[in-house]
């Protein structure tokens, strides 16, 4: 058997945020999280801080009417596999008694090297601005960087058993990041509003394209469910509550440094 070195701390942050098949989110973002922490605890390690990255799909969209942000104390209402299986992993670390733990829910993340996130900009690089709907919505970000720092400053304090939702604590219009790529690029973009019924068409026809290539699609109907929602908005006063939590990147800034690395990287003209 193989000794492990002893550890302080572990930063979970292992999962898919996309699938060929439904059951794969819950056999790794669920099943794979709780046989780790089994085999951690048979390990007889005694972690300081358990720090697991879930997701805002875990907790569900705000309310419609845009009224408040999402809080950390909402009922938790996942509207994707993804989410639900999240939230499960979630569940199982909750209720392990011996286990010091720290959950941190992300909204959307961009920065270098995401390739989601990448598509947008590729078709915004060639004037091109596809928009979920026309309703009024309200989306919220954070820079991978920022993400990045709270993460290991939650490490610091003597916090634990206490989840937060992490945002760069702004909202945002849905036009707003397309808008300030745009403008950074220095383009002209045309903006075509997609209604959501064809837009869920589109999916389902990019999902059995996936099945034939064995490739999962960031465009699935999983996905359009979640971009239908009007209120992605963020309560992150927890977060500066403990620990202080600043963001030391605007949107801009962050944007700037990701098209930055797309071009020098060549994953973008």
């Amino acid at each position: 058997m193989i000794s492990l070195p002893k550890f302080d701390f572990i930063i979970h942050n292992v999962g898919i945020t996309k699938a060929l098949r439904k059951n794969s989110f819950f056999e790794i973002n669920y099943q794979y999280t709780k046989d780790f922490i089994e085999a951690l605890s048979k390990s007889n390690q005694n972690i300081s801080k358990f720090v697991y990255i879930s997701s805002l799909s875990a907790g569900g969209p705000g309310n419609k009417d845009l009224s408040s942000p999402i809080s950390i104390h909402n009922t938790s209402l996942p509207i994707s596999n993804y989410g639900l299986s999240k939230l499960q992993a979630e569940q199982f670390i909750i209720n392990q008694s011996d286990l010091p733990y720290l959950i941190v829910r992300p909204t959307a993340v961009y920065g270098p090297r995401d390739k989601d996130f990448l598509q947008l900009f590729k078709l915004l690089n060639y004037h091109l601005d596809l928009m979920i709907g026309s309703h009024k919505q309200t989306l919220s970000f954070i820079y991978v960087k920022d993400l990045s720092m709270l993460t290991f400053d939650l490490l610091e304090p003597s916090i634990i058993n206490k989840t937060y939702i992490a945002s760069d604590g702004n909202a945002y219009d849905k036009t707003a990041m397309s808008n300030m790529i745009a403008d950074i690029m220095q383009k002209r973009i045309f903006r075509v509003y997609i209604p959501i019924i064809l837009a869920k068409m589109i999916a389902a026809i990019s999902e059995n394209i996936s099945r034939i290539n064995g490739k999962a699609s960031v465009l699935n109907i999983e996905k359009i469910k979640e971009f239908s929602e009007n209120n992605w908005n963020c309560d992150i006063s927890p977060l500066i509550n403990d620990i202080n939590f600043l963001p030391k990147y605007s949107l801009e800034q962050g944007l700037k440094e990701t098209i930055a690395w797309y071009k020098e990287n060549a994953w973008m003209k």
